[in-house]
């Protein structure tokens, strides 16, 4: 008969058709033998792995760590849950593996199951990662709530203004000392109107420096859309762009007598300008114009603008910069050029009619200030947002933030999917309403002490609308929610893992129960005997451990085979389990050997013994009546050796011995019989 733990058929029926990398192992001194592959594991490492050791196929970084992980199930006797990482084809795989160790006599095997997981980075990633963009920028930069408050700011601004984040986080920005008063209302103004979902560029604004001095910028105000719906702006990027060189030297030019010489000399370092006459030909460029298109002076001389025309605006966009300007206003917006060499790049440009005495327009001066950097963040922070989007709307992750209360604040559109709940019905609700009765009670306890818990991860389950319930992975992060200043906000994000938490109570059903007969094995006995014990003493009764033995079993394997063999024996366990009582234990040792304990049993002897022997007819006429296999009867006999917590002793394997010695001097006597053991 196969004695071996884990068959070769059951092992292809659990794990012929997965996906998963399946591995059957057996422990051979300081090394693993592969007994089974499954289909990919096989294709992964070739048929050739069977029956070779770990050592033998894969090289050193490699096995070190698996072996470490093994070693590790074996010595705790529970489950490891490990992950690794592999590079290949230039793609970062990352890979999940769940380590069962199991133990059979003196043998000892492990069944390891490994899954590749989508690398996908979390929320808390993608919040740095937008936060870097304009951390890194030599640009002033500020993040500024809906209602007016600064919520944070990059070090460039905190070093031009000689501020401490801390102090004037949550203040109101018009309200910093930064901000003059007749400037205070104007800002307003320009954020009201951001809140609108506005897009602002280019508007003129002055503060006051850590030396007391008057600076001024162009600002761009950029508003944050909530779940990229344009109707709820929550927040606005203001960016700033210094040109205090610019308008003080323009000031100062004005007051002499040969302004625009003067002006044009001054800004000459601190801006791109040109000349055009009034039909737009260039009649004068700047070195730094120059340094910046690519062309030579001879090249843009008596050319126009068009020369650095990247086509990206349309014809209505240079009308309304023409009609402007022939009128003798002011033309200020955002131009994206092309250099010589195919660049792209954006200029801020002030267009500027120069008039004669007779207030006639006789040339064009153009200001340019390359701003394609903050053009070119403005476009990675939208980028990100639509990502956002597209990650919620298309993940089967549950996507979900919370209030330090667990009231759900944003639910990702996969509650819909999976749960078939409406984002309506979910928003403003306690997060415990999406969870099972058991998994309620672990999240609230989380909640009473998640202002320690940073980062951290939980199993729930979830419940749909419907009823039915799901296994899910919970890895949440707890930040300061911007709006309350002392508030907290909970991101967690949810991984269904309904099938494997079916698997392992699969794997955990083979740990404890033996394979041919379905029934607990020694194992088993051993992890609940301590509660047995425990009733036992509480209710003041006694344990019967008996130790059964199938009479002349050799005979039937012998005359039979193997396969009416293992079949005799599967029908022997269910005749013992059919005989005894619901509150009592049948346990396959190994062989024909079973065990059964008796439990609730009197501690007066008579009354004990009249209890035992009943209980053992009952066996005796179950197996008496028999069952056919193959067109064959089969009426076996058992012996029978007996002792009792707490007479004999307080151990298993104590009370397990005393009742094989008993069952030995039954057989040495007489078969189809039992006795108690005798000191």
């Amino acid at each position: 008969m196969n004695k071996q733990i884990l068959p070769k058929v059951q092992f292809d029926l659990l794990f012929g058709n997965s996906n998963d990398y399946v591995y059957f192992m057996e422990k051979v001194g300081e090394d693993y033998k592969y007994l089974y592959l499954n289909t990919p594991s096989t294709q992964l490492l070739s048929e050739d792995a069977i029956g070779k050791k770990m050592t033998e196929i894969l090289d050193e970084k490699h096995y070190k760590c698996i072996i470490n992980n093994y070693n590790l199930a074996i010595e705790t006797i529970k489950q490891v849950n490990y992950e690794d990482y592999q590079y290949l084809a230039s793609e970062v795989k990352k890979y999940e593996t769940s380590v069962l160790p199991i133990f059979n006599e003196n043998e000892t095997y492990i069944l390891a199951i490994t899954k590749e997981i989508s690398f996908e980075r979390d929320l808390q990633d993608k919040y740095l990662f937008m936060r870097s963009i304009f951390f890194n920028t030599f640009l002033s930069t500020v993040l500024v709530s809906s209602d007016g408050r600064l919520l944070e700011a990059n070090p460039q601004f905190l070093n031009d203004f000689n501020l401490d984040i801390e102090d004037v986080r949550w203040q109101y920005f018009s309200e910093l000392p930064i901000v003059s008063s007749q400037n205070a209302d104007q800002f307003k103004q320009l954020l009201e109107e951001a809140c609108k979902g506005t897009n602002l560029t280019s508007k003129l604004l002055t503060f006051v420096d850590k030396k007391g001095k008057i600076r001024s910028f162009t600002t761009t105000f950029s508003p944050i859309f909530q779940n990229n719906e344009e109707s709820v702006v929550v927040g606005v990027f203001v960016i700033l762009q210094e040109i205090t060189d610019f308008i003080q030297k323009e000031k100062e030019l004005k007051s002499t007598t040969n302004g625009l010489m003067n002006l044009k000399y001054a800004i000459n370092n601190a801006a791109d300008m040109s000349f055009t006459d009034i039909n737009g030909t260039i009649i004068d460029v700047n070195d730094r114009f120059i340094e910046q298109t690519g062309y030579s002076r001879e090249e843009l001389i008596g050319s126009s603008h068009q020369i650095i025309n990247s086509r990206f605006h349309s014809k209505e966009f240079f009308q309304n910069l023409w009609d402007t300007i022939k009128k003798g206003k002011v033309w200020r917006g955002e131009i994206c050029n092309r250099t010589k060499y195919g660049g792209m790049y954006w200029v801020d440009t002030t267009i500027i009619p120069l008039l004669d005495e007779d207030g006639k327009i006789q040339q064009y001066m153009s200001v340019h200030y390359n701003i394609t950097q903050k053009k070119r963040m403005i476009t990675e922070l939208r980028n990100i947002e639509h990502m956002f989007k597209m990650i919620n709307d298309n993940t089967n992750d549950l996507i979900v933030i919370t209030n330090e209360d667990g009231i759900i604040l944003y639910a990702s559109s996969a509650y819909t999917r999976k749960l078939g709940y409406s984002v309506d019905e979910l928003l403003g609700q306690f997060y415990t309403k999406v969870l099972s009765t058991e998994s309620k009670e672990l999240w609230n306890d989380e909640l009473l002490d998640i202002e320690n818990h940073v980062n951290s991860k939980l199993e729930l389950i979830h419940t749909a609308k419907n009823g039915e319930t799901i296994w899910t992975e919970c890895n949440y992060t707890v930040v300061h929610d911007y709006v309350r200043k002392r508030g907290i906000q909970i991101i967690m994000v949810a991984r269904e893992i309904t099938e494997r938490k079916k698997m392992e109570n699969q794997l955990l059903f083979l740990a404890y129960h033996d394979s041919l007969t379905q029934l607990p094995n020694r194992r088993y006995i051993q992890k609940e005997f301590p509660f047995l014990v425990e009733d036992a003493n509480a209710r003041n009764k006694s344990i019967a451990v008996l130790y059964v033995d199938g009479d002349n079993f050799k005979e039937i394997n012998d005359q039979h085979g193997h396969e009416v063999g293992d079949e005799f024996l599967y029908q022997f366990g269910r005749a013992l389990q059919s005989s005894v009582r619901s509150n009592d234990l049948v346990v396959r040792i190994g062989g024909d050997e079973f065990a059964i304990l008796l439990t609730g049993l009197v501690k007066n002897e008579k009354k004990r013994d009249k209890q035992l022997k009943q209980i053992v007819d009952r066996i005796k006429e179950t197996l008496q009546t028999g069952w056919d296999i193959s067109h064959q009867h089969f009426s076996p006999t058992s012996s029978i050796g007996v002792s009792f917590y707490p007479d004999h002793g307080t151990k298993l394997e104590e009370l397990l011995h005393l009742a094989d010695r008993a069952l030995y001097d039954v057989k040495t006597i007489s078969k189809n019989n039992y006795k108690i053991y005798e000191e």
